[in-house]
Formats: C-alpha cells, structure tokens, sequence
C-alpha cells in the first residue's frame, strides 16, 4: 500500500466514523423528537378525552334535569286534573242535593258572608219555589245582631246560591263564585288528603 493509498484509508475511516457519530446522533435525535411527539400527543389525547368526557357530563346533566322538569310538570298537571276533576264533581254533586240539604248549605253560607246591616237577598226562580216555608224569618232570627235580611221576590238569573244586596255594595255567594273563591284552599285541602 502506498502513502497516497494510507492516507485515503485514512481519511475515508474517519469519514466513515464521522457518518456513524452523526447517524447515532441523528438516531438519538430521532428517538428524542419520537418521545417527545408521544408525550405531547398523549398530553393532547388526555386533554381532548378530558373535554370530551366534560362535554358529555354536561349533556347527560341538562337531558336528566330536562327529565326530570317534565316529569315533575306532567305529574303537577295530572295532579292538578284531579283535584279540579273532584271539586268539580263537589260540585255538580250540588244539583242532586235534596232541598233540604240544599237550603242547609245556603243558610251556612249567608251566616259566612253576611255583612253588618240590611240586605236583600236574591236567587234564581227555581230556588224561591223550593224554599221552605218560613226560611226568611228562620234566617232572622239567628241573624238579628248583625242586621236583617230580605228575600227578593224577583229572581235573578244565577245557576244556584244567591246575590245580597246591601245599599253600597254587593256579595255574590252563587256557588260558581264561592267555589273560585275558595279553589286555593280546597286544593290544597285535597292534596294534603290525597297526596301525602
């Protein structure tokens, strides 16, 4: 071998060992780049997975609290059918009372609504026909202290109960009007009866 052939030997080695230091480098490089995009794609795959997982607890959230609006809404209007179905047969129940027991239920309703002083009391043509005889002084008499009351021989045009009349201003005891009056109270009597 020559000197000029040694010196090639020579100079193609160290080139040759020059390429290996900066493919391991390269490779190191590599794998360093590799793990790192690993790392930040993971990082990333959890953060996405994370808000993902926080998007759909939210949804799962509103649609049960959407359930549960509609359920409440649709058990309060059923419940509330019911209590208006039961004060309404309360109250066509009324029609089949016997006078009697109709002519009770008004005397205790003027003795509720009876204001201080004189008054005309008016109903409709059927109820001054069953009247019982007598009812106008049997009124008086318990009514005395707190005034007088005077039955209208005219009727008036009401389905049941009766209007009084006072000089400045009216009472409305038909028991349309006394049962809107009332149709808080009575619900909440019945729910307490019914549903508790």
């Amino acid at each position: 071998m020559t000197g000029l052939e040694k010196i090639t030997e020579k100079i193609l080695l160290e080139a040759q060992d020059n390429c290996d230091v900066i493919i391991e480098n390269a490779n190191e490089k590599v794998k360093e780049i590799l793990a790192e995009a690993r790392t930040t794609a993971n990082a990333q795959a959890d953060e996405i997975i994370r808000n993902a997982q926080a998007e759909s607890d939210k949804k799962i959230a509103v649609s049960k609290s959407s359930a549960e609006s509609i359920t409440r809404n649709r058990y309060l209007e059923i419940r509330n059918a019911i209590l208006n179905d039961i004060i309404s047969a309360a109250y066509l129940k009324i029609d089949k009372f016997s006078d009697e027991e109709y002519f009770l239920l008004i005397r205790k309703l003027l003795f509720r609504h009876m204001q201080p002083g004189e008054c005309l009391m008016y109903m409709n043509g059927y109820d001054l026909s069953r009247m019982p005889a007598g009812f106008e002084d049997e009124i008086n008499s318990v009514v005395y202290e707190k005034g007088a009351v005077h039955i209208s021989e005219n009727s008036v045009d009401i389905d049941n109960g009766f209007i009084l009349k006072y000089e400045n201003f009216e009472v409305n005891c038909t028991l349309r009007a006394v049962f809107d009056e009332s149709m808080d109270n009575l619900k909440d009597c019945l729910s307490k009866a019914l549903f508790n």
